[in-house]
């Protein structure tokens, strides 16, 4: 750059700075190219950064300290991280994107090609492979072609899968200075390059080379070339331009500059189209592009100070848009859709056109413009809170004072309006104003800090809004906006929006409960009311039933809060904390400082419009923007950002973390291992500083629709079972009628060998064999229960009743021969009877084969009449028929029971008619005996039943039954009720 004084330049930096901000302050037709900034560094302590390209996903490369970073939109991370085997080079240089999706790596190593299609580094078997590994004196990038001139002298032109050399040039002068713009540009003829103080042209289509030295000493302070018509333009610091028309070089002195100083960050040059652009300190110039150089358009931009008066380190062009690396950061330079007029001041209220003066109010002076008259501090009226205006005719304004209550604008002229307070109004009197309506051709209605007070203008008196009702209805309220209505007024205040009618009381609309809300401002249109709130957003009401929505955020909104709002023919121009909204009754249009505004943050009042002119004014933290409103209602630019994963981590469940740059993240089916238990996937938002879009997320089976992406663009996953899950993004643009764009990602974790079909197979298998195992050997021991039981009872039926047979009929033979033994035999007989009969009990109890409904009355039926008939006791029963199951232990439990009570009648009662009966019901069996004998205290007395009663309970236990005797109306009963269960498979395998 040469040699500068470091005073010299501090002076001359200082002064461009105090241009610079002059230059907010003027208002003319602004540049068309607007800027924002990418990234202000890798971090917070490495603002530095040299060099940056965008490759074709939109990601941003950029170099920082000799290292290469990727920006997608979120996170920066270096290429060492990104790319996990070891890289070709250490210190990185230079960087240039082909239209192919390769990123060319500059390094002091030599050139590295990286393809981000296939995320690797092209070897030398590749079909440009040859130009890997070279020293690269310089690149340019044209539209679907690229050139490299190397170290060796050779310049190349390199297509998708060739590098063909194109000429010459001499590398043997050495030149230690590197130039900041571009020594290798193309145009559709010519291919030029400065080096070495020379300049090579060769012609693209006859294949001729032409080389001309650069004047004396001007390659010494060259900083960048442009290709015109008929020759090329060249950028020189310190002097400013020269025109190179193919022979000679000729001095451009640019009579419309605005001084001489061409100093290396206060100009900037490039072509666009059929033109050429250069931005000069302040200005804004397009010249026709060609040797002649006509003047197109003059203008300002917002540039200068925010961007020139940093270091240029580099810039290039690229998807329509200028990439600047500064040390201070990175920043975009695009052409605007809408060229938002800015006037730059402090924090703005409310304006008014007066004789094709405006005037704009805010703390401090108020500032004038028109578009014959530079914008600036109006120092004839004094410094003062001008807060809103409100015209009563075309010379007469008046201001609402946050301060002193009312002021007139009166011809360009401040003048004091007067005030008379009673001495009773005085006290509550609070001279904070903030919003106007005229209620008459006499009366005004003013918003103060403490109510709304009625002031005259004939008189300047003024009184405190009053209803014969509720008195001072809006007294302690900060009211925001008036509007007055056929019956009343409605106004809104820092507690909600009201509604007072002249007939009646004052009534709160909204909110309609107690909860108070901050309403800006209100605006009646067709049967809705709109209301401006702070925290919810915009509320639509229907003015007859009170009722309505909330519009938010999630709906498109630009923020919650809203300052101002004018209706411009069927569509509200909102002003926001964060842009501008436009509502149409379908979307929102919004519009940020990526679409140019200078400022995103609108002020309460802060807005007017001009029918003449059709300009609408909005002022804000910033200073004022205006603008024709159709510009904003009109859709979008082209949309296309596709939804990109941009890194992927993964936690296994060794306790490992496994991050994936590339690969799975370019696939769109996601293979994740049976060991991973989380997953967390990063999107990039490419453009976003330039583009506004909506980015939402869906993953199917979880969720039903689609939600908002997290504002740090990663989505996690935990607890991950083995299966498909998908993952669709769609990205929306919120200023365009273009459709959306969905992307869908199949995630499929593979299952661990316990979640595989195989596994539950032999699961399975092994339940089923074991349970097959336990109901054989249970079936079998049952059977063999089942043979030992019928063995008993036949044996016992076969020997030991045989044997009693015999005994009794020998005590029968021996009582026809023997007299007076004749008693004793008879106790023989009667004890062998007796011993049978319960031989014969044991043997039914024992017998499966009478676990039924049936056997157990039949048995039951036989014992009663055995006992009872020969007592000409009368036996009625009660009996249920059918084929239910009985369980082996409650049906010997109930029998012996039943027998009990049977003997007992026979013992102790003197009956004559018993009645016994047995019921089922699906849980209960019912079994009671019951007789018509006296009461007798030997009922469960002394003798052969002695312990009667209490076996029979020890035996209703055993089943859970309840037991119940004693006497009734119609005599003694004993009532049992046991729980009966259905027999199933495993009660019977018990039985």
């Amino acid at each position: 750059m040469g040699s500068i004084d470091l005073n010299q330049s501090l002076r001359k930096r200082l002064l461009l700075l105090i241009l610079g901000c002059f230059s907010l302050a003027s208002a003319a037709q602004v540049s068309p190219y607007h800027y924002v900034q990418i990234i202000p560094g890798v971090d917070a302590h490495h603002t530095m950064i040299s060099d940056a390209v965008k490759d074709q996903a939109g990601m941003i490369w950029m170099v920082a300290g000799g290292m290469l970073y990727r920006y997608d939109g979120v996170n920066v991370i270096p290429f060492s991280k990104l790319y996990s085997e070891t890289l070709p080079f250490d210190e990185v240089s230079d960087l240039l994107a082909d239209p192919w999706g390769r990123l060319w790596i500059n390094s002091r190593n030599g050139l590295a090609v990286f393809d981000t299609n296939t995320w690797s580094l092209i070897g030398k078997e590749h079909g440009i492979g040859e130009l890997v590994g070279k020293s690269v004196i310089a690149f340019y990038r044209g539209d679907n072609v690229l050139y490299v001139a190397d170290g060796e002298g050779a310049v190349w032109q390199v297509g998708e899968y060739t590098a063909k050399q194109r000429f010459r040039f001499d590398t043997n002068v050495v030149h230690e200075r590197r130039p900041l713009g571009k020594i290798l540009i193309a145009d559709a003829d010519n291919l030029w390059l400065a080096f070495g103080n020379q300049l090579y042209r060769y012609g693209l289509h006859g294949g001729d080379t032409k080389v001309t030295a650069f004047p004396a000493g001007l390659f010494d302070e060259f900083e960048d070339l442009l290709p015109i018509v008929g020759g090329a333009l060249i950028r020189v610091y310190s002097q400013g331009y020269y025109v190179f028309d193919g022979d000679n070089f000729l001095r451009w002195l640019g009579n419309d500059f605005k001084g001489n100083d061409f100093t290396t960050w206060n100009h900037w040059s490039f072509t666009s189209g059929d033109k050429v652009i250069i931005v000069h300190g302040s200005q804004y110039l397009e010249y026709s592009r060609d040797t002649t150089l006509r003047l197109r358009h003059a203008g300002t931009n917002g540039m200068a100070e925010n961007i020139l008066y940093k270091r240029l380190n580099a810039w290039q062009y690229g998807q329509q848009e200028w990439l600047l690396a500064t040390d201070q950061g990175l920043y975009s330079v695009f052409r605007s859709r809408i060229p938002f007029n800015f006037m730059g001041a402090r924090s703005a209220r409310g304006m008014v056109k007066q004789h094709g003066i405006y005037y704009f109010g805010g703390y401090g002076y108020l500032n004038t413009w028109s578009p014959n008259r530079v914008f600036g501090p109006y120092t004839e009226a004094p410094e003062n809170n001008y807060y809103a205006f409100l015209p009563l005719s075309t010379d007469t304004t008046v201001i609402a004072m946050e301060g002193e209550f009312l002021n007139y604008l009166i011809n360009g002229r401040i003048v004091k309006a007067p005030l008379h307070l009673s001495d009773n109004e005085r006290g509550r009197f609070n001279g904070m104003a903030y919003c106007l309506a005229r209620q008459s051709a006499d009366t005004l209605l003013v918003g103060t800090f403490n109510g709304i007070w009625k002031y005259a203008l004939s008189s300047g008196r003024a009184l405190p809004l009053l209803c014969p009702q509720s008195g001072f209805f809006s007294e302690g309220m900060r009211v925001l906006s008036l509007a007055v209505l056929e019956t009343g007024i409605s106004y809104t205040t820092t507690e909600g929006f009201f509604v007072w009618k002249a007939a009646g009381t004052c009534r709160k609309i909204y909110p309609a409960d107690h909860t108070k809300l901050n309403i800006y401002t209100h605006s009646y249109e067709g049967d809705s009311v709109y209301l401006g709130t702070k925290g919810r957003g915009l509320v639509v009401l229907d003015a007859s039933s009170n009722t309505g929505r909330s519009l938010r955020m999630e709906d498109g909104l630009a923020s919650n809060t809203i300052y101002s709002m004018k209706w411009i023919g069927n569509k509200l121009f909102l002003g926001t904390h964060n842009g501008i909204s436009i509502y149409g009754g379908r979307q929102f249009f919004n519009y940020y400082h990526a679409d140019g505004l200078p400022f995103e943050e609108f002020n309460h009042q802060a807005i007017y419009y001009d029918e003449t002119s059709d300009w609408l004014f909005m002022g804000g933290t910033g200073g004022y923007t205006y603008f024709h409103p159709e510009q904003l209602t009109t859709a979008g630019d082209n949309f296309d950002i596709q939804p990109v994963l941009s890194r992927i981590h993964m936690g296994l469940k060794t306790n490992r973390y496994v991050e994936e740059y590339a690969g799975l993240q370019q696939l769109d089916t996601l293979n994740l291992s049976p060991d991973v238990v989380w997953l967390s996937m990063d999107f990039a938002r490419p453009n976003a500083y330039r583009q506004v879009y909506r980015m939402q997320f869906k993953i199917e089976p979880f969720m039903d629709d689609y939600q908002e992406m997290p504002a740090f663009s990663q989505i996690n996953l935990t607890g991950l079972s083995a299966g498909y899950y998908y993952l669709s993004v769609r990205t929306t643009a919120l200023n365009s009628d273009m459709p959306e764009i969905i992307r869908t990602w199949v995630i499929h974790k593979k299952p661990i060998f316990t979640e595989t079909l195989t596994f539950f197979t032999l699961l399975c298998l092994t339940i089923a064999g074991i349970l097959t195992f336990f109901l054989y050997e249970r079936s079998r021991r049952t059977k063999n229960e089942y043979k030992l039981r019928g063995k008993i009872s036949r044996d016992l039926h076969d020997e030991v009743g045989g044997l009693l047979t015999g005994i009794s009929m020998q005590a029968d033979l021996l009582k026809l021969k023997m007299g007076g033994e004749e008693q004793a035999v008879m106790a023989v007989g009667n004890h062998s009877r007796k011993a049978t009969q319960m031989m014969d009990d044991i043997i039914w109890a024992v017998d499966t084969r009478n676990n039924d409904q049936d056997s157990t009355v039949d048995r039951m039926k036989y014992v009663a009449m055995a006992l009872l008939d020969p007592l000409d006791i009368t036996i009625s029963f009660d009996f249920e028929h059918g084929e239910r199951k009985i369980a082996q232990s409650l049906r010997q439990n109930l029998y012996l029971i039943f027998k009990e009570a049977i003997h007992n009648i026979c013992k102790h009662s003197n009956a004559t008619a018993v009645r016994i009966g047995l019921r089922f019901t699906s849980r209960t069996i019912e079994l009671y005996v019951c007789d018509n004998g006296k009461d007798s205290k030997k009922r469960f007395g002394e003798g052969r039943s002695g312990n009667g009663l209490r076996n029979m309970q020890l035996r209703a236990d055993q089943i859970n039954a309840d037991l119940w005797c004693g006497f009734t109306e119609d005599g003694y009963m004993v009532k049992l009720t046991a729980p009966y269960h259905r027999m199933r498979l495993f009660n019977r395998i018990r039985i």
